[in-house]
């Protein structure tokens, strides 16, 4: 409609117009040569009179409409059609409405309204080609910057990336230093890989911006890119996060998370949660619950896999679960993680195999190495990026040294690599069993792994790691066989010959974790003091659990607390043998022995390598005279345990089998 009165005026103007500079021009040609102002006489004519102008520059008014094939005539028949699809739309009659904007374009092709509104529909149906072209004709005579930013938006997801940014630079000459605009280029830049001019354009976007709206719109883009792209960038104070917007706090988020940083200021309430969530709340909630991973944080309001279940976050059902995966994994609920992410890689094949890389990962950090390398080669079959190095990793962890090597160099013949390339890889190397140039950390790889070692090629390299903390980890590495064997005196020798300098915070951590848990299996009253004022770890191994389980215990005060920690400490982490064994050992002595052979046989299915936990399964299952059982796990063990072993242990199976036999019904 506004085109029209537009039309309307232009046409009454050039008409009447016209007219009356002719009427001017016939009646005073001789006074207007002679200099003479005209406007006292203006209305008297001498040639011809004023009343035909009127009739005549409404004539060609009229010869103008009919020129313009009526086109201020259907402009308006359009806006009445525009009008009627607005009413449909506002009462709910989608069909009704697009089918009336469609009409409206009938009689006016590239009127605004009718173009853009078929577009967006386009748009929603995912039809990207078809809205380009709608949003275009909708900027033939009324440009918009919302014309412009969906037309760009809708080829980008038609993958016609040239094309967007010839849209969006047609934009920039209809309206200049606009803020959206600006920020749209940059997106396409950095879709381009030119991270240079992302933010350029990113930075002229915030220049340009006239409200803390805009300005954060570019900020939010400009983290992003930091983030995505791994540049290194200081991170705001987290005290400046609580009045920005959304997509702000979910791209800052996403930094801390690139940047291993822990912003521990974000609280979220569940009841702050929308039911139904935006892209925003989506992507703030998701890199939110991956930060608190970061912290090992436990799920307390903030949970959010009740959020998938709803209709309206359908599309982000499987995101939330995966960041809810990684949540409990690294809060030290590693059984129920895993169980998630195995339902994830089990739903469906598109996305399998990063999911499959993920377990992978979770399953090399609790020392699972075979399972891990099992998920690594079915992550391979689905093309996933550097899956057989990780399988490679895995199969050298297990001491499958010449498998390894195979598989490694398969990979190398199949991508035909630079054998001069190849020569300057430290995991090459190590595979050939040249340790001389090797550094430091596998060195430590090649002392864990290689059992074969002689005595004299052992102390060689232990020499080489004489004062690095590769040693101390050897060290410590050794307390914690000696733990999970059972050797609580050797293990104790070990550790307090062991001294960690202060500045190794890491591997402080993991001496005091293996004192407590000496402490916990000893009860060394003499240690006690050195454990409780240490810092803790939670993941891989929920060591302060275990420590707070134990103190509870000691206490014996508060018995049902106790059970709930013992609980948890045996169910959460079915591969943190010291911790279920711990747990079931506690319930075996307070004559719970049901429950301590429930938590051995829920854990053993998931960690079938532990020997360790085996070994208790069998001698438990004894107890409550399950002995066929306990046979079967007796002679499971014998393939699994060497000679020595198998015969220390058989011994005192057979003497509490006596035992329990000696006892009345």
């Amino acid at each position: 409609m506004v085109e029209t009165f537009e039309d309307m005026i232009i046409f009454s103007h050039i008409g009447f117009g016209v007219l009356f500079f002719f009427y001017v021009l016939y009646n005073f040609v001789a006074l207007l040569k002679a200099g003479h102002g005209i406007f006292p006489v203006v209305f008297r004519p001498v040639n011809i009179p004023y009343y035909l102008v009127r009739p005549v520059g409404f004539g060609l008014v009229i010869v103008m409409i009919l020129r313009a094939a009526y086109l201020p005539y259907y402009q308006a028949i359009a806006g009445y059609y525009n009008g009627l699809a607005d009413y449909y739309e506002y009462i709910g009659q989608e069909d009704h409405a697009e089918t009336t904007y469609k009409i409206a374009r009938q009689y006016a092709k590239t009127n605004h309204k009718s173009n853009f509104k078929i577009g967006q529909r386009k748009y929603a149906d995912k039809e990207w080609v078809q809205a380009a072209a709608y949003f275009g004709e909708a900027n033939y005579k009324k440009p918009s910057v919302q014309a412009y930013v969906n037309r760009a938006q809708a080829q980008l997801n038609a993958m016609l990336i040239f094309e967007s940014m010839f849209t969006l630079q047609a934009g920039q000459q209809d309206f200049p230093d606009n803020v959206q605009l600006l920020n749209m280029i940059g997106l396409v830049y950095e879709r381009l890989n030119k991270t240079d001019s992302a933010f350029i354009y990113f930075d002229a976007a915030k220049r340009a911006a006239f409200g803390s709206t805009h300005k954060d719109l570019a900020s939010a883009n400009t983290i992003a890119l930091f983030a995505k792209k791994g540049i290194e960038e200081d991170l705001l104070s987290q005290d400046l996060l609580e009045d920005k917007s959304a997509a702000y706090q979910a791209n800052y988020l996403a930094l801390a998370n690139r940047k291993r940083f822990y912003a521990d200021s974000l609280q979220v309430l569940q009841s702050s949660i929308p039911t139904s969530l935006t892209y925003n709340d989506f992507s703030f909630l998701f890199n939110y619950t991956l930060n608190k991973s970061l912290g090992n944080q436990d799920f307390a309001e903030d949970t959010i896999r009740w959020l998938g279940k709803l209709q309206p976050n359908e599309a982000f059902a499987k995101s939330i679960d995966y960041a809810a995966a990684v949540r409990l994994n690294y809060a030290a609920q590693v059984k129920e993680g895993m169980n998630l992410i195995y339902n994830l890689y089990n739903a469906e094949i598109s996305d399998a195999g990063f999911y499959y890389l993920i377990h992978g990962f979770w399953l090399m950090d609790q020392k699972a190495y075979q399972m891990a390398e099992e998920m690594f080669a079915a992550a391979e079959k689905l093309k996933m990026p550097k899956a057989t190095t990780y399988r490679v990793i895995c199969l050298i962890y297990e001491g499958r040294l010449y498998e390894a090597a195979q598989l490694y160099q398969e990979q190398f013949d199949a991508k035909g690599i630079d054998p001069q390339y190849v020569q300057t890889d430290p995991l090459y190397q190590f595979l050939l069993g040249d340790t001389s140039e090797l550094p430091e950390s596998f060195q430590y790889l090649w002392l864990k792994t290689n059992s074969s070692l002689q005595a004299e090629e052992r102390s060689e390299v232990l020499k080489e790691l004489d004062n690095s903390p590769f040693k101390l980890l050897i060290q410590l590495d050794q307390v914690e066989e000696s733990l999970i064997k059972g050797d609580n005196e050797h293990a104790k020798e070990l550790l307090l010959a062991i001294r960690v300098p202060e500045n190794e915070e890491g591997i402080q951590i993991i001496y005091h974790n293996l004192l407590a848990a000496l402490v916990a299996y000893t009860a060394d009253e003499t240690l006690y003091s050195q454990v409780d004022s240490a810092k803790l770890s939670v993941y891989p191994y929920n060591y302060q659990l275990l420590w707070k389980a134990y103190r509870a215990a000691k206490a014996s005060n508060q018995p049902s607390q106790t059970e709930e920690l013992m609980v948890q400490l045996g169910e959460q982490n079915p591969y943190f043998e010291l911790g279920v064994v711990l747990a079931a050992d506690y319930f075996r002595s307070v004559d719970q022995n049901e429950v301590a052979y429930e938590l051995l046989v829920e854990a053993i299915p998931l960690n079938p390598n532990s020997t360790n936990m085996l070994k208790a399964y069998t001698l438990q299952a004894l107890r409550i005279n399950m002995k066929t059982y306990a046979a079967e796990s007796l002679s499971e063990l014998e393939y699994l345990l060497s000679t020595n072993e198998f015969e220390v242990f058989q011994t005192e199976y057979e003497d509490l089998k006596a035992e329990i036999d000696s006892l009345p019904w």
